[in-house]
């Protein structure tokens, strides 16, 4: 009984630095790989936004062509699949919402711009949320406000 009394305390405080150095690294390796995620999140976002940044940037009505080439692309297509590997589920959601909408509205020809530009925006806020903002006070309207001068009479 003397032993354990001696070697207790001892005892103790190297079970306790093994937990505790096992605990940090395994903090430390989930937060690489969170950190890891957000990169390739961050690549595939905006790789599935560039057809759209494109249609919304051209002011002379040429981007829809253009755009619409690249999101029938093997390579947007590649990349849409990634984003519902590595999305986070909220934005693959907004996506699929996004274009449940648009074949809907390609298939009865009953097109809302107010619609579209708010599942959008809905896309835009999900991806702002996914990339760490998750506590944002902004709206999907808040989100697509900057592109469209007179989107408060929409």
């Amino acid at each position: 009984m003397d032993w354990l009394q001696a070697l207790g305390p001892s005892l103790l405080i190297v079970i306790g630095g093994i937990i505790s150095w096992f605990l940090k690294s395994r903090i430390e390796e989930l937060r690489a790989i969170e950190e890891k995620l957000r990169e390739e999140r961050r690549k595939i976002y905006g790789q599935i936004l560039d057809p759209f940044i494109r249609l919304l940037s051209d002011l002379k009505g040429q981007g829809s062509s253009n755009a619409l080439k690249q999101i029938s692309s093997y390579e947007y297509r590649k990349t849409a699949f990634d984003l519902n590997l590595f999305g986070s589920d909220d934005v693959v959601q907004a996506y699929n919402n996004l274009w449940k909408y648009t074949y809907e509205a390609e298939k009865t020809d009953c097109k809302d711009p107010k619609e579209m530009m708010s599942l959008l925006g809905n896309l835009l806020l999900e991806i702002r949320k996914s990339l760490g903002n998750k506590n944002t006070m902004l709206t999907e309207i808040d989100m697509i406000r900057w592109m469209i001068k007179d989107i408060d009479n929409l």
